[in-house]
């Protein structure tokens, strides 16, 4: 019985001693919460009344990584410097002022050397102890401003303020995709990726006590109030930067070549319905050049016009399993129909007025799908836009970037539903969808009927630690019957082999697609002939399909208005450019030679990229020891490379002609200078020579072809 006992009080004595120790470890969270929150005014004035203040420390804001896992968008520590001559003793003042203000006015160029010494002898003698000196200097500046005469020394004045700001290391290549924020108390400011995830992008600030010492400077000082900055978590998305750049600069051109608008261009990945390119581009005329200052791609409305025949097919499909698109129409040879009391006409008269279904397809006859729609859903209107309407069309995708326009697909109880509007909407009239919209439809044919959304973020992870991962996210399991995805399929390669889009039978690999031209609606005062919609959509290879593209061009002046000769040929390019770079290699179906050239002609390339090719080529690679992330390739005897070591030195400009645009400027800002490229491709001229020694912060440009 004593054993008992003696055995309940030692536990009860042990529970007394946790219960004693978790209220004093509660008593300790609960007095930290309430000097940061309660205290937190009061010690910041006690703080600053005794010589000592309690700063914000910020939290960095995560980056922001593009498919190729290069950085798009990342938060980089700036420095804004004041100086303190007071501060400096005589001897050092008097002795250095002059090379200092040399040093100054070569750095800085603002004032002289001589307006330096009377700028700085004057705060001296007035006892100001703040003076100006640079803003918001990027590290390499700021190292180098450190060197100077007096401020290397131990007493120097320097007054130093560091943030961060945000920098994107490609400039503008999907500025509106990337996106931005400006913060606002009331209205904040969130576009783009940036805006959709600041959530997880933005850091946790800190606080950090700090004393002033000799000379006015502050140093970080321990104390209980100090609380470590907490980083934002870094975004992945399926962007690639590469492909982006070279679509925005087809699109300027083809833009540009047709005085158009505005226009845009998206690629998206098939199976998994991440978006991997996206620009648009409007004209400012102010500034007399094309820009993306809004997301044309995934905010506005159009009328698809053409491209919404495949739509129409879909509906004409799953209303009749014994529609046949090998049957012959009677169109007439006027090139023009009759539907109640307006005419519909066709740019040219198709197959001498008798086309099959199929044709007329091929040749996009207005006439012809007014013709078929009227026939099958005259009687009953509603199952048209009901048999629309199953294929999910008409939903909002809800992208995660804001701005998404809402697509626009009227029903028989609109009070805008007239007796044409049947023939009209069955030709891509009478109703809007955005350009995504339309994209994730003939996505979804490629895939076989899966419609899938379309996304831009494939992982958010801590460091190297994965948060979140996005995987694809189906919107509609089958848009149609597998009988009429495959007609669908079909006829869609028809267009390019035999229809309108026959520009694109000369790539290397099938594509399918459907050009449309629309007529721009001028609102109550009707259509006009001189502002039209040019567009192409489609997928590629078309036999076993990777990627959709849809490209839209608004307003062409330049005599030039068809889909097929205005954003066919910016399809082409960047299918053509994809596929050489990504598919051709990896396409098992399709015999490959190995062409090292990109990489014998450049004069240097990354190690890891030849290496990796010649693997997947099957190309012998030959090498000495190699210790440089950088090397020279050169063609070998038996028909494989030899890989070189090029070491660059650090204050002599690299030899860059030959290189891709994202390897040459990744390798210029590594050493220190800031790059700026015109033009697309490889770097044909530098605008330093190689071998230069050039002061770390100047800007080196490229011309690329």
């Amino acid at each position: 019985m004593k054993n008992s006992d003696s055995k309940n009080e030692t536990l009860g004595r042990v529970l007394l001693i946790y219960v004693v120790m978790l209220l004093f470890g509660l008593a300790i969270v609960g007095r930290i919460i309430y000097i940061q929150v309660a205290e937190r005014e009061e010690l910041l004035e006690y703080a600053n009344k005794f010589g000592t203040r309690i700063i914000e420390t910020e939290g960095m804001r995560g980056n922001i990584f593009s498919k190729n896992n290069t950085i798009i968008a990342t938060t980089i520590p700036v420095y804004d410097i004041h100086f303190d001559p007071v501060a400096v003793v005589d001897s050092v003042y008097k002795k250095n002022v002059k090379a200092l203000a040399d040093s100054l006015s070569v750095m800085f160029k603002n004032y002289s050397k001589s307006q330096y010494v009377s700028k700085l002898d004057k705060a001296r003698d007035n006892n100001k102890r703040y003076v100006k000196i640079a803003k918001r200097l990027k590290k390499d500046d700021y190292e180098r401003l450190r060197s100077f005469p007096i401020f290397n020394c131990r007493n120097n004045g320097l007054i130093v303020e560091k943030q961060y700001v945000r920098e994107r290391p490609y400039g503008d290549i999907a500025m509106r995709t990337v996106g931005y924020v400006i913060p606002d108390s009331i209205n904040p400011v969130k576009v783009g990726l940036e805006g959709a995830y600041d959530t997880c992008l933005v850091g946790k600030n800190g606080l950090q006590m700090q004393r002033r010492v000799n000379g006015g400077r502050f140093i970080n000082v321990p104390a209980s109030v100090n609380v470590l900055p907490e980083n934002g978590k870094d975004i992945y998305t399926s962007i690639d930067i590469e492909m982006q750049d070279l679509a925005e600069e087809s699109l300027r051109r083809c833009l540009t070549d047709n005085k158009a608008a505005k226009g845009c261009v998206i690629m998206m990945d098939v199976e998994t319905g991440f978006v991997e390119v996206m620009a648009s581009l409007k004209y400012n005329e102010k500034k007399d050049k094309y820009e993306e200052s809004y997301n044309f791609a995934i905010a506005e409305n159009v009328e698809p016009g053409s491209t919404f025949k495949a739509i129409t097919m879909t509906a004409l499909l799953e209303n009749d399993p014994d529609f046949d698109i090998n049957r012959v129409l009677d169109l007439g040879t006027a090139a023009r129909m009759k539907f109640h009391n307006r005419f519909m006409t066709d740019s040219h008269v198709v197959a001498n007025g008798k086309p099959t279904v199929k044709q007329a397809f091929w040749e996009s006859s207005n006439i012809a799908f007014g013709l078929l729609a009227t026939e099958a859903f005259g009687s009953n209107p509603q199952a048209f836009i009901d048999q629309i309407r199953k294929t999910k069309i008409n939903e909002p995708l809800n992208l995660d970037l804001k701005g998404e326009g809402k697509p626009y697909i009227k029903g028989t109880d609109s009070k805008y539903w007239s007796k044409v509007s049947l023939p009209w909407m069955s030709i891509g009239y009478e109703l809007t969808v955005t350009p995504i919209t339309l994209l994730t439809y003939y996505n979804a044919i490629a895939n076989n009927g899966r419609m899938m959304k379309p996304q831009f973020v494939k992982e958010i992870r801590r460091g190297n630690e994965v948060v979140r991962k996005f995987d694809p996210v189906v919107i509609n399991e089958h848009i149609a019957s597998e009988r009429t995805v495959k007609t669908l399929q079909t006829l869609l390669r028809g267009v390019v082999e035999n229809g309108t889009a026959k520009v694109m039978n000369d790539c290397s690999f099938p594509v399918a697609g459907k050009t449309g031209t629309a007529q721009i609606s001028g609102g109550k005062k009707g259509y006009n002939k001189k502002d039209y919609t040019a567009s192409f959509v489609g997928y590629f290879p078309a036999d076993n399909p990777k990627y959709t593209c849809i490209v839209v061009i608004c307003n062409p002046s330049a005599g030039k208005y068809y889909g097929a000769s205005v954003s066919a040929p910016v399809f082409k390019e960047i299918s053509e450019k994809v596929y050489a770079t990504e598919l051709g290699i990896t396409d098992e179906t399709c015999s490959f030679d190995a062409n090292c050239d990109k990489y014998t002609k450049a004069s240097q390339v990354y190690y890891d990229d030849v290496n990796n090719y010649c693997q997947m080529a099957g190309v012998r690679m030959v090498d000495s020891e190699l210790g440089s992330e950088w090397v020279k390739v050169k063609h070998s005897n038996n028909g494989g490379v030899v890989i070189e070591n090029v070491e660059n030195e650090q204050n002599s400009v690299p030899e860059l002609t030959g290189m891709n645009v994202t390897d040459a400027v990744y390798l210029i800002e590594k050493m220190g200078w800031k790059a700026d490229f015109n033009g697309c491709g490889i770097v044909e001229k530098q605008s330093v020579e190689a071998g230069t020694n050039l002061e770390k912060g100047k800007t080196i440009t490229f011309v690329l072809k």
